[in-house]
């Protein structure tokens, strides 16, 4: 099927549909039409690493630690502007702190990429469904996920593998031998320029 108007490709994660992708058109199709650079909003949560990258970018910007920076800010030693860097920074520690009492993580951030032909043509069906089906099921294993998407665990391994290093999800080691996949995208916008 011809894509006749690709304005805008659209992926929910999190909800049940993808639009446009998932039903009429391949990846591989579309970088044979659209050659140069995508431009790509992820909506994603971070992961913990990120997190205390992020923090610690902030720290070494201003200097101090966050509540050093927050007495200061309380005190109106900072100027206007950094309100929202105290406003992010706020977050990311409440966020971590978060993190390390009950194990949970909820930062989500929205992000644009340049996705590059070769990149996109990353993003197969079968990887866009993989992570469809990660966001609206529960696994716990990627034996499990391939049995529900009827595709043999080597190739979805594989799959997962690439979606991690694109950084759309997470591989999570539980117990000993137990690999659980999380997806870290609750929306991917595909805008074409």
């Amino acid at each position: 099927m011809k894509l006749i108007y690709p304005c805008l490709l659209k992926c929910m994660f999190g909800h049940v549909f993808l639009w446009c992708l998932h039903q009429s058109i391949f990846m591989h199709e579309y970088t044979q039409i659209y050659r140069e650079v995508l431009l790509v909003r992820l909506i994603r949560n971070l992961t913990p690493d990120e997190i205390y990258r992020r923090i610690c970018a902030f720290e070494d910007r201003y200097g101090l630690v966050f509540s050093d920076f927050e007495d200061e800010f309380f005190r109106k030693e900072r100027p206007k502007p950094q309100v929202s860097d105290y406003l992010e920074w706020a977050s990311l520690v409440d966020a971590y702190r978060g993190y390390e009492e009950g194990g949970e993580l909820d930062y989500t951030i929205e992000e644009f990429q340049e996705f590059s032909s070769k990149k996109l043509a990353y993003l197969t069906p079968k990887r866009l469904e993989l992570l469809n089906h990660l966001a609206n099921t529960r696994v716990e294993s990627i034996n499990e996920l391939a049995a529900k998407v009827k595709r043999n665990i080597k190739n979805v391994y594989g799959d997962l593998q690439v979606l991690k290093a694109l950084g759309l999800l997470v591989l999570k080691r539980r117990e000993k031998r137990n690999v659980v996949p999380e997806t870290m995208v609750k929306e991917i916008t595909f805008l074409v320029r």
